[in-house]
């Protein structure tokens, strides 16, 4: 039976939050903003540091999201 990997409550459509491990050796902590649409991807990392903290690392998520769905064709869904 496969354990499934429950999401982060931060999340949303199209951001994933991203925090490493305390003990990690690299801390990574911040918002990705991800796309698949055909075949191109869009993913883009907004760190909590570069941002200026968490808060501001998500306005600036949201704002590259929208504006790339202004620009993006919209999702196709196949079959049924």
């Amino acid at each position: 039976m496969s354990r499934r990997k429950r999401p982060n409550p931060q999340s949303e459509e199209n951001i994933r939050r991203i925090d490493t491990k305390p003990r990690a050796k690299k801390q990574t902590h911040g918002f990705q903003v991800h796309f698949l649409r055909g075949d191109r991807v869009v993913t883009r990392m907004f760190s909590d540091n570069v941002y200026g903290g968490k808060q501001a690392a998500r306005r600036a998520a949201r704002k590259f999201k929208n504006s790339m769905l202004r620009r993006l064709p919209r999702r196709k869904f196949l079959g049924g």
